[in-house]
């Protein structure tokens, strides 16, 4: 206890401190004071995010409360990261997720995955699949929240390590989201400034996500070693699963209409954020009422996705991100756009672990658009792998909603940065030879 205290005491002197540096510190040229403030909170709020001394949600709650008492936003703008549609998808996300824990078919669904192999390493790889696959072609948000409580309920009857696999959701889902446009935001927003179709970002994404996905699976199987120290006896207790019952069916057919809409959304125009809505109302009017939902969901994740997406917001309307990313344009002093793209990817890998890719995204496509016209080159050609790479979030959990879900079921983020070391050395292999 006192070691954790002394810990404690540590990192909240460390934060007092570096928050008064800043404000003490004056604002360096061509940056003004809130910007400089917002890089400030941004610092302090990684250091909470990294040592876990408090919730994570908590930690984003307090960047919101730094944001306005320094006049870096006001309430609005401090919570203008709750409104996002991002944060309604994850919300339509656990809708769904309840109606699968209530009807039972997530139990169905791991019976029956279990019954397909006692391999852990092909659970592991059917668990990298369905998910990548799910991923294209609904939000990869959406994805993580339906298979989250089938792989908590395999893992319970199975006695596998629940690291691996719910690290190979999370993961799979960051993979799997770059396939198609509607995988994730930051494909929409690059697609929308760059003026690219489904297909178009098809050819680019999918390529990818074929790549990176082995890697995936070799770098968890090299790190985790699943089929170690698993009791085959606990597989021969699992049961065969009960007739299906009438709710089953009912989520089932819910589930299918929204996976359907979400599929066929370049067709019809309907936003994903609507669909997964109209799913979720659907559980609640068939399914479930607000206490069971209200129960079985982690409010904490769409706290910390809300925070991290205003302290992004922060960051870009204060000019704090363009000065970031002059700044490291000039410290590199590089001049070739291969060279560029390549480090601004990396640029971007570093600050999506500490906030939402989605916001990630929208502050360096118009830096990277303008700074296309500047260097007289096609601005797909330095936007797309830097927008590819803020998905390839392994490290922390508020990069991505599929880390901060499994982060909120149990996956401490130290856990999340050791079995996050490997994939993340892989995607930048893959980043710099797509960037060839």
């Amino acid at each position: 206890m006192r070691d954790i205290s002394r810990k404690r005491l540590f990192v909240w002197a460390l934060v007092i401190a570096v928050l008064v540096g800043f404000l003490i510190m004056p604002a360096p040229a061509g940056l003004s004071v809130p910007g400089w403030w917002s890089i400030g909170v941004f610092a302090v709020t990684i250091i909470l995010w990294a040592t876990e001394i408090i919730p994570l949600a908590v930690a984003a709650i307090l960047s919101i409360i730094l944001q306005i008492i320094l006049g870096i936003a006001n309430p609005i703008q401090a919570l203008s990261g709750f409104g996002s549609s991002a944060v309604f998808l994850i919300l339509s996300g656990f809708m769904l997720a309840a109606g699968l824990v209530k009807s039972g078919l997530d139990d169905r669904i791991a019976l029956k995955a279990l019954k397909v192999s006692r391999n852990p390493n092909v659970i592991l790889l059917i668990i990298i699949l369905v998910t990548a696959v799910l991923s294209m072609l609904i939000s990869n948000t959406a994805t993580v929240l339906l298979l989250l409580p089938v792989i908590l309920i395999m893992v319970k009857k199975s006695g596998l390590d629940k690291r691996v696999f719910l690290l190979a959701l999370a993961f799979a889902a960051n993979v799997g989201g770059v396939g198609f446009l509607i995988g994730t935001p930051p494909n929409v927003i690059a697609a929308e400034a760059l003026g690219l179709n489904f297909f178009d970002w098809m050819i680019i994404g999918l390529p990818f996500m074929l790549i990176m996905l082995p890697l995936l699976f070799l770098s968890l199987v090299a790190y985790f070693r699943p089929h170690r120290n698993v009791s085959r006896k606990a597989f021969d207790k699992i049961k065969k699963p009960k007739p299906m019952k009438k709710d089953e069916k009912i989520c089932i057919g819910i589930i299918i209409l929204a996976l359907g809409l979400w599929v066929t959304s370049p067709l019809h125009g309907l936003p994903s954020v609507a669909i997964g809505l109209f799913a979720g109302f659907l559980m609640f009017i068939l399914l479930y009422d607000w206490r069971f939902f209200q129960k079985n969901t982690n409010w904490g994740v769409i706290v910390l996705i809300g925070g991290a997406i205003s302290l992004g917001n922060a960051l870009s309307s204060t000019g704090a991100a363009e000065w970031i990313a002059n700044g490291f344009l000039s410290t590199t002093g590089l001049t070739n756009p291969m060279l560029i793209t390549f480090s601004f990817a990396i640029l971007a890998m570093v600050v999506t672990q500490f906030i939402q890719n989605t916001a990630t995204a929208g502050i360096i496509t118009p830096i990277l658009i303008g700074l296309a016209g500047t260097l007289n080159v096609a601005p797909a050609s330095l936007l797309i792998l830097p927008i590819l790479a803020t998905s390839m979030t392994f490290l922390m959990p508020p990069g991505t909603a599929p880390n901060a879900i499994v982060h909120g079921a149990g996956i401490k983020t130290k856990d999340m940065i050791k079995a996050g070391i490997l994939p993340t050395i892989l995607a930048i292999i893959v980043i710099f030879f797509f960037s060839i």
